[in-house]
């Protein structure tokens, strides 16, 4: 098999193989009775996630804007423009859910105690994984950035996952907004894999990438378990990542640029990237 061949399987297989995990998680919580007090919580650690990193984007836009055209491309300007509407969409959807199951404003600063950088002894996985990232990043530099690049949000499992869900009323809106953030989620991460895969050159660099991306993806898969209170088991988890699991059945890399619910995608309305799961795996989870 020619190497880019091999590096393009494998990475699709990583990435499917964790996405699948991830969804498994969200299955099995949605799969078990649940309280009021239980969809609430795994709502704002999401919608903290999605505040703080529209916050961030907010902050590099700010800074590239002096640069515009004089060393940050417009494309590359008004692709982070766009990435900034997104991350707010996903926050308003969920605080939207938020704020119907409570009955009462959400809170903004009790919101960003769950964002992607914040420090929450209540969150030991999550903050487990913010030492991962600074240590992959610390040792691996650019090797790391790239790796990370295409894992953006897990490969999308817990929205996709989230997009089947069936039941009543309030089921159909998770659903209906889980779909639309996932659309979104596939072209901040998945969407770079063919450009991640290209600048691939030899066995070594390879064998640095996948390491990279198994740590990720599985301290992300935990990651995403405490976030909806810890519905896998520690053995289950451990089978995860032996790859004891069916892979997500998506082609990552068919995935189109733009999302399908984002303004300006040149003209065409692209395949929607749920398309791409075969329609037996579509069904009501």
């Amino acid at each position: 098999m020619e190497f880019q061949e091999q590096v393009k399987q494998e990475l699709q297989r990583l990435v499917a193989q964790f996405a699948a995990g991830e969804a498994e998680v969200v299955r099995t919580y949605f799969a078990r009775p649940r309280t009021k007090e239980q969809d609430l919580a795994w709502l704002k650690r999401q919608a903290g996630r999605e505040l703080g990193t529209a916050r961030s984007v907010v902050e590099n836009l700010v800074k590239a804007s002096g640069s515009l055209d004089k060393g940050v491309p417009r494309r590359d300007f008004e692709s982070m423009a766009r990435a900034l509407l997104e991350e707010v969409r996903h926050y308003r959807l969920l605080a939207d859910l938020i704020e119907e199951l409570q009955g009462a404003p959400v809170d903004p600063d009790e919101l960003m105690r769950y964002g992607v950088w914040a420090r929450n002894p209540e969150l030991p996985e999550n903050n487990a994984h913010i030492d991962l990232v600074k240590r992959l990043r610390r040792e691996k530099g650019e090797l790391a950035d790239l790796a990370l690049s295409f894992f953006e949000g897990g490969g999308a499992g817990i929205f996709i996952a989230g997009s089947q869900v069936a039941g009543g009323a309030l089921e159909q809106r998770i659903a209906e907004a889980m779909k639309v953030i996932a659309e979104d989620e596939l072209r901040h991460g998945p969407v770079h894999l063919p450009r991640a895969a290209a600048q691939i050159t030899d066995e070594a660099m390879f064998r640095e990438v996948r390491q990279i991306v198994w740590e990720q993806g599985m301290q992300h898969l935990r990651l995403r378990n405490e976030t909806f209170g810890y519905p896998l088991s520690e053995e289950r988890l451990r089978e995860i990542g032996e790859g004891k699991i069916e892979p997500m059945p998506i082609d990552y890399f068919g995935i189109t640029p733009g999302s399908p619910y984002s303004p300006d995608t040149g003209g065409q309305h692209p395949l929607t990237a749920l398309d791409l799961i075969p329609q037996a795996q579509q069904g009501p989870s």
